[in-house]
């Protein structure tokens, strides 16, 4: 900690492989999970999302576990070890949702990938996630779930809430919710709104808003230009302005010659096509959840993006100034050897960010820690 503390700004620091959970050994590096979303009260932050379609990790699980990385400790807490494919049994409940013999709801292969869908709820203390299921590259291995418990019948997913799980109790939850679920999956982008108990939800071209105090769903209906990219778009909330920066889109990607990143205004609940000068990754518009990750940087008033994936020109860490709209690049360089499959999340506390470099559904992660510094 002492190191980190005195580390300068535009530096580097590796600290290696965090400690392993006593149990389940060490969280595996996952692709297109581009956010870990940070706990300021537990001092860390969550990781999930499968990697590889469908894989299997040696002990039988599943990768649609939970993992907390532990700041002060440098270690991984198991807090779910995924779905034991060989020996799961669940049933439905009254709700619809598929729960344990405890009557716990349990995320079954909920995120095929993470990207970003999923997020803190720093009011209610509590990891949340909307769902990108996987269950196609499940089938043969999880037989027992079509031809069991669901016997032909769906889970709940049209009118439900986020998943929810709670770090001090353990447990996940799901509710019933009385207006309808927006549809989710692939690349969408979900961002827990702090001090405002709701979260911006963005699926394609919808926007909806989720009131965690009254457990209901709200479609909005912006104003401005159509967003020009597809899914997987990296995105960060700024709290001073009440926007949501969203971009480097895929499939499609933005046009070449035009602009990849957009804002939306929580204010006037309108999408904006700043027109900044410049343009960051040297020109590309893409800088999507595998390959690239997005912050907004309190110490410096600035949009960050890591670009470490693709093409090796488009790699930098390039920023965002909301205030002259304008993109520049940052002098210090990412490090040698960096790994696509990257996690990452800002520590207030610290002022630094946290990436975790490991080969997609691989043992192998080792922690890097960045100061970007003020302006």
């Amino acid at each position: 900690m002492e190191k980190i503390r005195a580390l300068p700004a535009g530096s580097w620091l590796n600290l290696g492989a965090p400690a392993a959970d006593p149990q389940w050994g060490r969280a595996r590096g996952r692709a297109w999970a581009c956010r870990m979303p940070y706990a300021p009260e537990l001092h860390g932050a969550f990781l999930t999302g499968e990697g590889v379609h469908g894989f299997i990790k040696p002990d039988g699980h599943v990768m649609d576990d939970l993992w907390f990385y532990d700041v002060p400790q440098h270690r991984w807490i198991c807090c779910h070890p995924g779905s034991d494919v060989a020996n799961l049994e669940l049933k439905l409940n009254a709700d619809g949702f598929e729960v344990n013999a405890d009557g716990e709801p349990i995320p079954l292969s909920q995120w095929g990938h993470a990207y970003e869908n999923v997020t803190y709820d720093t009011d209610a203390h509590r990891f949340m996630g909307m769902p990108c299921m996987n269950y196609d590259y499940l089938a043969k291995a999880l037989k027992q779930r079509r031809e069991g418990w669901l016997g032909g019948k769906k889970a709940n997913t049209g009118h439900s809430s986020p998943w929810f799980y709670d770090g001090r109790t353990g447990h996940w939850a799901r509710q019933v919710t009385a207006t309808p679920t927006p549809p989710s999956s692939y690349g969408d982008t979900f961002t827990y709104l702090p001090g405002q108990k709701r979260a911006f939800f963005r699926h394609v071209e919808d926007v909806w808003f989720y009131d965690t105090a009254a457990n209901a769903w709200t479609q909005v209906h912006p104003t401005g230009p159509k967003l020009p990219f597809g899914i997987d778009a990296t995105s960060c909330y700024d709290p001073k302005r009440e926007r949501i920066y969203i971009g480097g889109g895929s499939y499609p990607v933005t046009p070449e010659g035009t602009n990849a990143l957009r804002i939306y205004d929580l204010k006037t609940n309108a999408w904006i096509d700043p027109k900044p000068e410049g343009a960051p990754c040297h020109g590309s518009n893409s800088y999507p959840t595998n390959e690239s990750m997005m912050a907004y940087d309190a110490p410096s008033d600035s949009v960050i993006v890591f670009r470490y994936g693709g093409k090796q020109e488009e790699h930098g860490i390039f920023v965002y100034d909301p205030e002259k709209n304008a993109w520049s690049e940052a002098a210090a360089r990412l490090p040698e050897k960096w790994r696509h499959s990257t996690n990452g999340f800002f520590e207030p506390a610290l002022g630094v960010y946290y990436f975790h470099v490991a080969g997609d559904s691989s043992e192998d992660g080792v922690m890097w820690v960045y100061r970007h510094g003020g302006k």
